[in-house]
């Protein structure tokens, strides 16, 4: 489907005939008094922007910023750039205060939480100004918490193995099938690599602390994270199997020490050790190529699917939006501020200058844009999200109220596991224990 842009005149005509409900708040802290007009306004308006990310994002978005201004020169965005590591305090802070942002670059993590409590309006009553009909309905439907949506997809992404391939050729070493490796594959590739460069170089930085990678293990393995309706259903046996294979990869050299692992825990991209060609793969989400591509200049990546064994279960791999854009339920024009999501999710300008930087374009309209334009790094990307969507069943459950920390548990657990504090059994079984209780407790 074609989408064509469309006019402000337009836009407040259709408005002029429909008013969308006040959106009613939960009662919870995080919440405000609502939206009381969904609108749009003749009058001059400003309204805020929020989002988390590099110089690279924040460039591209400040220009998005600009065309939309140009386009509607009543409405005036506040941009507020903040990096990954503040973005979250920053704004619990604020939203708690009633001043949240009236848009938001939102994760999955925390989307469940901030929509539960009222502080998400729900987009689907903005449609007069904020057009979702372009998006494939498994991936809208994957904004969408209780029924409603709360978020909008920026983009789609996948995980997978990211690999320097400049430190295998360094040291030639090929590559194994990617379509069809399985884990010993991997780690006996990794292994070679430290092999091969004496010690100076290590194959691999394991995963064992991010919730990506533990899905799909999960999913491999006939079991899930969180089931469809966002219950807590891992199985400990699964998660101390996880943490057994990262933990032979440390054991056996393929990666390097704890303590090397705990140094770069944190690290800037730039300075991480797949960057700066210290290890040759690791685990990444498709929406970092970019990053890492500009963090490295010069090096060659590539992202390819994670390995699997013969017995792996159909349909473990899925796609998702890499990012949302959201819409706070306190906003005061909140028909603005759909209109601004409207613009980033439809102008074919905008996708030119986004890219894949906040994902592949998740929708025809943006993807015909951005085609002709594609750098290498662009079609690591595209090619990664082609091959996972061959691979992917249906979507996991999203993080349910309560779960906003556990992919920090699951880092706090790995590290102890990693340092023999605990085995992977005790760590499994604390871990799925502290994360249900504090579901238990926010339910």
């Amino acid at each position: 489907m074609q989408r064509h842009p469309r006019s402000r005149s337009r836009i407040l005509a259709a408005a002029a005939t429909t008013t969308v409900a006040a959106i009613a708040l939960s009662g919870c802290a995080v919440g405000g008094a609502g939206n009381s007009d969904a609108a749009l306004s003749d009058e001059d308006v400003t309204i805020s922007f929020a989002w988390w990310g590099a110089s690279a994002r924040d460039e591209r978005t400040r220009a998005a910023i600009d065309l939309f201004e140009e386009e509607y020169p009543n409405i005036t965005v506040k941009a507020q750039s903040t990096e990954w590591g503040g973005y979250w305090d920053k704004l619990a802070t604020t939203a708690a205060g009633g001043n949240a942002p009236d848009v938001m670059q939102f994760d999955q993590t925390h989307l469940s939480s901030y929509a539960q409590r009222g502080a998400l309006a729900n987009v689907d009553e903005f449609g007069e100004v904020l057009d979702t009909s372009e998006f494939p309905a498994a991936l809208l439907d994957q904004g969408r918490v209780d029924g409603s949506l709360h978020g909008v997809p920026a983009g789609v992404g996948s995980t997978g193995v990211l690999v320097n391939t400049t430190v295998l050729a360094q040291y030639g070493i090929e590559l194994p099938d990617p379509t069809t490796w399985t884990w010993d594959d991997l780690t006996a590739t990794a292994l070679a690599v430290t092999e091969a460069s004496g010690g100076a170089v290590h194959g691999i930085s394991p995963f064992g602390g991010d919730m990506p990678t533990l899905t799909l293990w999960a999913r491999q393995h006939g079991n899930d994270v969180y089931d469809t309706e966002g219950e807590f259903i891992l199985e400990e046996s699964v998660l101390s199997e996880y943490w057994d294979y990262a933990l032979g990869q440390i054991e056996s050299g393929a990666a390097p020490s704890a303590s090397q692992l705990a140094e770069q825990s944190g690290s800037a991209l730039d300075l991480s050790d797949i960057a700066t060609g210290r290890t040759a793969f690791t685990f990444a989400p498709s929406a970092l190529v970019t990053a890492y591509l500009a963090a490295a200049p010069g090096t060659e990546f590539d992202l390819v699917p994670i390995p699997a064994d013969a017995d792996a279960t159909d349909g473990y791999m899925y796609v998702r939006p890499s990012m949302y854009w959201t819409v706070s339920s306190q906003s005061e024009h909140p028909a603005e501020a759909a209109l601004l999501i409207d613009f980033l999710t439809s102008e074919p300008a905008v996708a030119k200058l986004f890219g894949t930087e906040r994902g592949m374009p998740a929708t025809p309209t943006f993807q015909e844009a951005v085609a002709p334009d594609l750098t290498p790094g662009d079609r690591i990307v595209a090619d990664a999200i082609e091959s996972a969507t061959a691979l992917s069943g249906d979507a996991p459950g999203i993080t349910p109220v309560g779960a906003e920390d556990a992919e920090a548990m699951l880092a706090r657990y790995n590290q102890d596991v990693q340092f023999g504090r605990k085995t992977t059994a005790e760590a499994a079984k604390a871990y799925i224990e502290e994360l249900r209780a504090a579901i238990t407790a926010a339910s």
